[in-house]
């Protein structure tokens, strides 16, 4: 019985590649093929890969993708090419690898009319591809090392058709940055970026009830102006 498994996994990195530093939320697929074994009835133990992989991410999260050891290429497809010089043989059964970027890449506004799981009222989403580190957290802390995020915002307002072009132009101020060199962010934590997005709305925006920032699909902050 011959199967192909595919594990996921995420890591957060930065590079200066095409202009400006900033950064990303990568997504690695990892796919491996094979017969599966008649006893254990698998093709291989998904622990056996994350172990193998974990060494790797290790390598590359929380990082300058520039000052990744033998990492020359910083483009999607030079991650690929160098995972997989360095999961051949390392990874169980492994067959290929896929990269991608979890944000668009753009600026795309989306309306979310269901409330989420703490009722935040309708809202606006967007995301934004941006560099950061946090300078005030202990030295062999991984966010005190430049690294990126594909950054998720949303924001509640009473009327979210005149709020669509303000967060255009957070955005714009915001996308393909490193945070920190942004005025008010030279401690560009979710928590600051988030009242800076509200200090920027408000005054242009009537009604804003809410801004969220979420720096992983695992992590959020919440910000009401208080």
């Amino acid at each position: 019985m011959r199967v192909e498994l595919v594990k996921t996994f995420q890591f957060e990195a930065a590079h200066a590649r095409g202009g400006r530093p900033h950064g990303h939320s990568y997504v690695v697929e990892i796919k491996c093929a094979g017969e599966c074994d008649e006893r254990l009835g698998w093709l291989v133990d998904y622990g056996e890969i994350t172990d193998a992989f974990d060494p790797l991410c290790r390598a590359l999260d929380h990082r300058r993708l520039e000052d990744v050891e033998g990492l020359s290429d910083t483009s999607i497809a030079g991650v690929e090419t160098w995972l997989t010089r360095q999961m051949t043989g390392v990874v169980p059964r492994f067959h290929s690898v896929r990269v991608h970027i979890a944000g668009d890449c753009a600026f795309v506004a989306k309306r979310v009319s269901e409330r989420d799981a703490f009722g935040e009222p309708p809202r606006v989403r967007f995301g934004f591809e941006s560099a950061h580190y946090l300078p005030n957290v202990p030295v062999d802390h991984k966010c005190r090392r430049m690294h990126g995020h594909s950054f998720r915002v949303e924001v509640a307002a009473k009327r979210l058709e005149a709020l669509e072009p303000v967060l255009r132009e957070v955005y714009d101020a915001l996308d393909r940055r490193c945070l920190n060199e942004i005025l008010g962010l030279d401690n560009a934590t979710s928590e600051q970026v988030a009242r800076w997005i509200w200090d920027y709305a408000r005054p242009r925006a009537s009604g804003l009830i809410s801004v969220t920032v979420a720096e992983t699909c695992t992590a959020r902050c919440v910000y009401r102006g208080e």
